[in-house]
């Protein structure tokens, strides 16, 4: 099968032939700056990250009317118009499927050859330059019943993982979780009754959240260290150790949905 890109759940092909793709294959851009040392040669490398992505589609639209290309170019349009981000997805070979968050910011490129042909370029802006895989990777669960308690969890990605969903099912106590591949650790700072449940992630906006399954927020009790983000997942295999005062019943779970540059 060849790669199918659908937009708001509109498959791109229904406008017509997709002859280009510009900014899949390659890499987003890195923003930031080496930092300059005074009376030496060359720089200091400083860490960046990944500025947003532009892909940019080119559709060949052949209807079999003039009144009819019209109809497609309104379609294109209703399906572009909205200014709230749409899900972007990739179908791939392999059959699994990527999507991210896109929205259209720049006007549409179109070149209308004759009455009932034309060539259209639609770019879409992907603020987070990444695409996820649609399955969760949600079998990472561990009980701790010894401390520390060792643990894998494989990121399939291509890119770090910055924002997994950690839950935390009691009877757990100062729980902390290290990723000793990366040297980032998280720590939940109290005590989980059982059979309490807390879950740590990072909501729409980028804010780390935390709450228990009564609704209360206990985002006062985790803190982080080794990177901003409260964990990290390197692409491949992660060590995980994980330390905690009771080492009974209580379960460590970490989920995500692989991220793919």
């Amino acid at each position: 099968m060849s790669l199918t890109w659908t937009f708001g759940g509109t498959a791109l092909t229904s406008f017509g032939k997709i002859t280009v793709i510009d900014g899949y294959l390659d890499m987003p851009q890195r923003r930031g700056n080496n930092q300059i040392i005074p009376f030496q040669h060359g720089t200091m490398h400083a860490g960046k990250y990944y500025d947003q992505r532009t892909l940019a589609f080119g559709v060949t639209i052949t209807a079999a009317s003039a009144s009819a290309l019209e109809t497609t170019f309104d379609n294109l349009r209703k399906l572009i118009a909205p200014r709230t981000q749409q899900t972007l997805s990739l179908t791939r070979e392999d059959s699994s499927v990527l999507t991210s968050q896109a929205i259209v910011d720049a006007p549409l490129q179109v070149n209308r050859i004759t009455n009932t042909l034309a060539r259209v370029v639609v770019e879409f802006v992907m603020p987070r330059p990444y695409f996820r895989l649609s399955t969760a990777i949600s079998d990472n669960t561990t009980t701790i019943n010894t401390s520390p308690k060792a643990m894998t969890v494989t990121n399939p990605g291509t890119i770090e993982e910055r924002d997994p969903t950690i839950t935390l099912t009691g009877p757990l106590l100062n729980t902390v979780i290290t990723n000793t591949t990366v040297g980032v650790s998280l720590t939940y700072t109290g005590t989980i009754a059982s059979p309490r449940v807390v879950t740590i992630s990072t909501n729409s906006y980028g804010e780390y959240v935390a709450t228990n399954d009564l609704g209360t927020n206990v985002i006062g009790n985790v803190t982080h260290n080794g990177a901003a983000a409260l964990m990290v997942l390197n692409p491949g295999d992660n060590t995980m150790s994980i330390t905690d005062g009771t080492a009974t019943t209580g379960t460590v779970k970490i989920a995500f949905n692989a991220p793919y540059l």
